[in-house]
This record gives structure tokens, sequence and C-alpha cells, in this order.
């Protein structure tokens, strides 16, 4: 909704140039919100469906016919025929009168990318059968909108809910009160474990090789554990990954988690570090192995490492990123 908003100002800046409307902002800032509060209201309801008006009419505040003339001498309708609105934005004294299709041209921007977002989205096989839209949120109230979902998927069933722009809100609140109602979501990054592994020249960069008791291993190596995308039940552990020590002494294997927004990224460079956890291996014995899993709850992320030997389990701790909480 907000592009649209941009777009909106961007024409009035090209009729009365960038640096007028940035100044009366300033210096009208009650008015300039006014306006944009009158353009809200008209973005949300105007639309082919509910008017036979060809025009959308706004009100303009006094302020700002006053501050065009004083700023640019000039008038507003003077301004208007100079530019490439000329027919198709009409001025007159408080009120601005736009014709319809130059109104929905605000829109095609904002509109064109949800329906974009959309169509990738239903690309998924996570998706596949899914034949319902529910629209929610403030803009989901613009007929303009609803009309451009409606054509580009039209063997979906619509559904916006009275007072879409509070569903979100209710929603929220709902939430609050049973916390419960929400049992899993969508991992919005990718979680995994930095990894060494044996070195391989045609795959490895050369800056990872390391050499470990006597060994080549390329270092940093994500291995990964959750894909973004994938369905996350609050409390249920995720698959086990089993991890080895690199030499016969060592006594601990350290394990530091990360986060990515890649699908699959192959080394833990550019990912995010949110902590790490050590855990004591037996020495001596045949199976030295640690499987480690991950456990989502609803705002941390629980790491735990079973040695396989004994049995012992060592939990990690993870504050999840703001974003993956519920």
């Amino acid at each position: 909704g907000t592009s649209v908003d941009m777009a909106f100002k961007s024409a009035l800046a090209e009729i009365v140039t960038e640096g007028m409307i940035e100044g009366y902002c300033h210096k009208f800032t009650g008015d300039y919100i006014e306006l944009f509060r009158d353009f809200e209201i008209k973005k949300r309801k105007c639309g082919k469906g509910n008017s036979s008006d060809s025009f959308i009419t706004l009100k303009i505040p006094v302020t700002f016919t006053d501050e065009c003339q004083e700023t640019l001498n000039t008038d507003l309708t003077t301004l208007v025929n100079k530019s490439t609105y000329k027919d198709h934005i009409f001025w007159k004294t408080d009120k601005v009168r736009i014709d319809l299709p130059t109104f929905e041209t605000f829109f095609q921007p904002a509109c064109d990318g949800i329906v974009k977002h959309v169509k990738e989205l239903f690309q998924s096989p996570k998706v596949k059968g899914v034949n319902k839209i529910l629209m929610v949120g403030g803009f989901s109230e613009s007929n303009i909108l609803q009309d451009v979902v409606r054509r580009a998927f039209p063997n979906c069933q619509i559904i916006v809910p009275q007072e879409a722009g509070l569903a979100v809100l209710r929603g929220a609140v709902l939430f609050g009160c049973n916390p419960k109602a929400i049992d899993s979501r969508i991992a919005k990054y990718t979680y995994g474990v930095a990894t060494n592994v044996e070195f391989d020249p045609e795959i490895h960069m050369e800056s990872k090789r390391e050499i470990i008791d006597g060994e080549d291993y390329c270092t940093d190596i994500f291995d990964k554990h959750v894909e973004k995308g994938e369905e996350l039940i609050v409390d249920e552990a995720q698959a086990e990954r089993s991890y080895l020590p690199m030499t016969h002494q060592q006594k601990a294997i350290s394990f530091s988690i990360y986060t990515s927004t890649e699908d699959a990224p192959f080394y833990v460079d550019y990912c995010e570090n949110i902590g790490k956890f050590e855990v004591s291996v037996p020495v001596g014995v045949d199976d030295r192995s640690v499987n480690v899993r991950m456990i989502f709850g609803r705002t941390e992320l629980t790491a735990e490492a079973r040695v396989v030997k004994t049995g012992e389990i060592m939990p990690g701790q993870f504050e999840l990123p703001e974003e993956e909480k519920i």
C-alpha cells in the first residue's frame, strides 16, 4: 500500500516539483498527513466495481494551494496543464479530480509485485492443491487490488474478510490470549551447523583447506538442518545429523549454529552466527559420534547433542531471530 502512496506523491511532485512537496511536508505536516489520509480512504474504496463515477475526487488543503502559489508563483491549474497529466487531473479550488485510469496507474507497481510474488509461491510443491487466497491488511480493502488478484488467479477463491485492515491485529490479539492457537510456522531462514569435511579440490576453495591430524579438510562448511520454507511444528524435533571429532585425542566438539537467507548455503561465510555450545566426547572407544537435532520453540531454538555411546544429551539454547518468533 505504501508504494501506491509513493506513486501518488511522485505524480504530485511532477506537477509542483519535489522540492515544493518536501517543503510543504515540513511546513504544514498536519495538512500533509490529512491529504494522504483522504488519499488512503479513496485508495481503499475506489474501483470499477463500486462506482459509476469515472473520476476520483480528493480534498486538497487550502495551505497546499497557497504554498504552491507562493513557492512557484503560479496556480495549480496552470501547472497541471503544463504537465503530462493535462486532461487527466483537474484542480478546482480545494479539490482535485483524477480520472480513474490515471488513478489506477498508481496501483500498478504494487499490484504487479503482489501478483508476481503469489505466482512464485504457487510454484512451490508445498502449496500444491491450494485454491483459496485470503487477503488481509489495509491494502486488501482496495477494490482495484481485489480485481487484479481475481483476474490473475481465476481458479482460486478470493476471500476478503470484513475490515481486512484489522484482521492481522485481531489475529495478534487472539494469539496473545491463546498462544497455542498457532502450533507451526514456515521457517524464514535456513539453519545449520558449521563443520569440516574431507577436502576436495574440485569443489572446495583453497583458502578453506586446513591440515588436521595429517589430513586435508575443508573448514566452515554449512551443514544444513532446516531449509527456509520448511514447516516447523512447535517443540517438535527435526531430523538428527551425525558428527565426529576431528582427532583421536579430541575430548569435546564445539557446535556453532548459523542461519542464512539462502536455501542451501555452502559455507558459513555471510551467514549469521546465533551461538555455539560444546559437547564432551568419550576417549578410547570405537563409537565417538554425536548426533545433533534442532527443536524450535516459540521464541527459542534448542539444539540437542546426543553422545551415541553413552546416551548423554547436552542441550544448547539460542534466541530465534525476531522474524521467526511466534
